[in-house]
């Protein structure tokens, strides 16, 4: 794993600071476009040869950065890394988590999760999915990060965000929620495209054009570089950032490997401080 050091500047990502204007252009986080796009994809959520078998096979790597993170930090207890109780105790909260491909993974190690999601019929087919893990800590909740903060503030250990910001316009309000639900001293996991030419050429281009990701999915512009990413946390949202990972994908072969750049997507860890 490839671990870039924190304060992203200028560098060659091709990205335009334009970020201030992005985030205050709406004061929720509901679009309500993106959840009737993804809602319509409920049919084959969980087909992992079928349009959505590239985020199947990412989250392999989602875990294994939420684990690497959490044991970095010593929130985890090393007794348990080599066992399926590895997120035993730990608290998380999955901000949508559409059908619960992410959410069940977590649950299957003993974290007790929540996932939540703006789209009722995604929740629908999460719950209808985890019933084969009924015995484990997991629970689904149809409602966006700005309800749920308003009774959970300080109650998760851990809240993870993949592949769901590159769909949020008001970017400060969406982060500011999902930190406020952390307790002091908790993890922020996020997932995302940057905003560079080579992830425009790759996954809007290319990957929607060859149905490699479903056509619609993405809107470029909404893309989020690191820097910009990192510069609200920590400067509006009271964090300091970990570590942010480059991720890279072969569309043959299917597979994600973590990359010496961030150019196309990339992982980060911030800690809320205490």
């Amino acid at each position: 794993m490839n671990v870039f050091t924190p304060k992203v500047k200028n560098s060659t990502y091709i990205c335009v600071i334009r970020f201030f204007s992005q985030y205050t252009a709406n004061s929720g986080t509901i679009n309500v476009h993106e959840i009737e796009h993804h809602s319509n994809m409920k049919e084959y959520w969980w087909n992992k040869k079928g349009p959505l078998k590239s985020l199947h096979s990412l989250n392999p790597l989602r875990v294994s950065f939420l684990i690497n993170g959490l044991l970095n930090t010593k929130n985890i207890n090393s007794m348990n890394l080599n066992t399926t109780s590895r997120l035993k105790n730990i608290k998380i909260l999955d901000v949508g988590c559409g059908g619960g491909i992410l959410t069940e993974a977590l649950s299957r190690l003993d974290g007790d999760v929540t996932g939540i999601d703006a789209s009722n019929e995604l929740i629908e087919v999460a719950k209808n999915h985890s019933l084969s893990i009924k015995h484990k800590k997991i629970r689904y909740v149809n409602e966006p990060i700005e309800d749920h903060v308003r009774n959970n503030v300080g109650m998760y250990d851990v809240v993870v965000s993949s592949e769901v910001i590159e769909h949020i316009s008001n970017k400060q309000s969406f982060l500011t929620s999902c930190v406020e639900c952390l307790k002091p001293g908790g993890s922020l996991f996020i997932t995302t495209p940057n905003r560079t030419f080579i992830s425009w050429l790759n996954i809007v281009v290319l990957g929607e054009q060859f149905d490699i990701i479903p056509k619609g999915t993405h809107e470029w512009e909404k893309f989020i570089c690191p820097h910009e990413l990192q510069s609200i946390l920590e400067m509006n949202c009271n964090c300091n950032t970990v570590s942010i990972n480059g991720l890279s994908y072969n569309p043959l072969t299917n597979f994600w490997s973590w990359a010496n750049t961030t150019n196309l997507t990339y992982a980060l860890h911030a800690i809320k401080n205490k």
